[in-house]
C-alpha cells in the first residue's frame, strides 16, 4: 500500500519535486549549481521581500541560527510561549545565554496588550521571539505585524518561527528575522533551513561557524555558499517554488484555507484553536481516541499525527500541506467521524 502524508511535515511531495531531487548532485562551486541557486534565491524573494539564505539544516536549526545571530548572551528577551515550539524557541535563546522572560499562555498566543505591558515593565528588551504557526497545536498568530510594531517601539528586534506557515500563511509586512524550512509549506524535502533577514546580524558574541549568518550573507552575491549546501534539497525547492509562484502566493494561501476549512466544517470533533487562530496548514482536533484514529487512517493509506507534550494522546493533527486534494481530506474526515459517538 502506498501511504500518503497528511502530517505537519515532512509533506507529500509533488511528483515533479521528487523527480528534481532524484539526480546526481552537482559540485556546489560549479556554474551549473550557481544558476540553480540564483533561481531559488530570486524565487524566495518573490515569496517574501527580504534577503533569503538557505543553509543545510532543519527548521529548528533555522530558529537557532536566527537566535544566535541576533541575540547576545545577557540580552533581555521576551518569548511568547503557548506550545511546544514556542518553548523550544525560548530554550534556544536560553542556550545562547540570554535572560529570557517567558510570557506563557494555554493554546492561544498571549494578547498584544500583555506583550506590550511585559516589554515595558522589563525595560531594555533586545528581542521578542514568537511562533507564527504553533505546529503542536494548529494555532496561527495572525498579528505578527503588530508584534513588529511593539518591538520597534522599544528598539528591539522581532524573530519569528514561521516553519509551518510561510508561504501558505504569507507575511506581507516587514519582519526583522524569519526562520522557516523547506519541508513543510514550501513542499520540498527536509534539509534546508531558510532564513529571511531585514538588516544585518547584530550579535557581537561568537557564533558557531555552521550558523554564522554573516558568512552566508557576504557570499550571497557571488552565489558561493560558505559550506556545502543541501544541493538536492535546493533542486527540489527550485521546482516547488515554481509550483507555488505559478499558483500565486495569495491563491496558495486560499488553497490551504479551503482544505483546512473542509476539515474544520466536516470533522465532528472540537478544533483546538478558535476563530481567527485556526491554522490553515495544520488542523488539530481534541479526541480521546487519537491512537485508534491514527492506526485506522494508516490502514486506509493516510498518515496523520498525534499530539505533542501535554497534548500527546489528546489530539490528532492533520496537515493540509503538500500534494493533497479535497478527496483525500473527505476520506480522512469520514474515517475520523466514524469514531465520534
Amino acid at each position: 500500500m502506498v501511504l500518503k502524508l497528511l502530517t505537519p511535515g515532512p509533506v507529500q511531495l509533488p511528483r515533479k519535486v521528487i523527480e528534481a531531487i532524484a539526480t546526481q548532485p552537482m559540485f556546489h562551486r560549479s556554474d551549473e549549481f550557481k544558476e540553480v541557486l540564483r533561481n531559488v534565491l530570486e524565487k524566495l524573494r518573490k515569496i517574501y521581500n527580504a534577503t533569503p539564505i538557505v543553509a543545510p539544516g532543519t527548521g529548528t536549526f533555522a530558529v537557532d541560527m536566527a537566535v544566535y545571530n541576533f541575540i547576545d548572551p545577557g540580552d533581555k528577551v521576551v518569548a511568547l510561549v503557548h506550545g511546544e515550539f514556542g518553548y523550544r524557541m525560548a530554550l534556544s535563546a536560553e542556550s545562547r545565554g540570554a535572560k529570557v522572560y517567558k510570557l506563557e499562555t494555554k493554546i492561544l498566543p498571549p494578547s498584544l496588550d500583555a506583550v506590550e505591558d511585559l516589554v515595558k515593565r522589563i525595560g531594555d528588551v533586545k528581542a521578542i521571539i514568537a511562533v507564527h504557526n504553533e505546529t503542536s497545536l494548529g494555532v496561527t498568530n495572525r498579528y505578527i505585524d503588530k508584534l513588529q510594531r511593539i518591538a520597534e517601539n522599544v528598539g528591539a528586534i522581532l524573530i519569528i518561527d514561521s516553519v509551518s506557515a510561510l508561504p501558505a500563511e504569507p507575511i506581507k509586512y516587514k519582519v526583522d528575522v524569519i526562520a522557516t524550512a523547506t519541508h513543510k509549506a514550501f513542499m520540498a524535502p527536509p534539509g534546508g533551513a531558510i532564513i529571511y533577514v531585514n538588516g544585518v546580524p547584530r550579535a557581537k558574541a561568537p557564533v558557531p561557524p555552521s550558523m554564522d549568518l554573516e558568512k552566508f550573507l557576504e557570499k550571497l552575491d557571488k552565489l558561493d555558499p560558505p559550506y556545502t549546501p543541501p544541493i538536492n534539497v535546493i533542486y527540489g525547492l527550485n521546482v516547488s517554488l515554481d509550483i507555488i509562484l505559478n499558483i500565486g502566493v495569495e491563491a496558495y494561501h486560499e488553497l490551504h484555507r479551503e482544505r483546512a476549512e473542509l476539515l474544520y466544517t466536516t470533522i465532528k470533533l472540537e478544533p483546538v484553536p478558535k476563530d481567527e487562530y485556526k491554522s490553515y496548514t495544520v488542523t488539530t482536533f481534541y479526541t480521546n481516541k487519537a491512537n485508534m484514529i491514527i492506526k485506522t487512517l494508516r490502514r486506509q493509506g493516510y498518515i496523520v499525527a498525534g499530539g505533542m507534550g501535554e497534548m500527546k494522546d489528546k489530539v490528532i493533527r492533520i496537515g493540509v500541506m503538500g500534494d493533497v486534494n479535497l478527496e483525500d481530506l473527505k476520506k480522512v474526515a469520514e474515517v475520523v467521524n466514524s469514531f465520534v459517538d
